[in-house]
């Protein structure tokens, strides 16, 4: 999972997986595609039965219960803004990094990272 896995016609990007149970793992991803977590575990042939996000690129969800929100601090949106300062909404922005030649992939630094908890059952 951490290298890639083949879902929705790419490659995911690489992550970052931590088993922290026996049935359990944090994934940090730097992408988002619809149902990332629960696809590549399928592909892996695990059912997640509870997923939990956790973090959002620098903002923390600690300690906010269900439904519960916050007003982001004056350091959480500078880096926010900082990481986005060279991003665009030009097509040549949004192509997927795994299907760009390798040059124009080592040029561009990891954007957004979301992180999530995840238990699942092995099916």
């Amino acid at each position: 999972m951490a290298n890639g896995i083949p879902i929705l016609d790419t490659v995911t990007k690489k992550c970052k997986v931590k088993q922290t149970g026996p049935q359990q793992f944090t994934i940090v991803l730097t992408q988002g595609l619809n149902r990332q977590i629960r696809r590549m575990c399928e592909y892996l042939g695990y059912e997640v039965v509870t997923l939990k996000r956790t973090r959002i690129m620098n903002v923390t969800l600690k300690g906010l219960k269900v439904g519960q929100w916050r007003h982001l601090t004056e350091q959480e949106m500078a880096e926010i803004n900082n990481s986005i300062a060279d991003s665009g909404k030009t097509q040549e922005r949004s192509i997927d990094e795994n299907k760009q030649p390798t040059q124009a992939r080592a040029k561009q630094k990891p954007r957004n990272e979301e992180e999530k908890s995840a238990t699942f059952l092995n099916t």
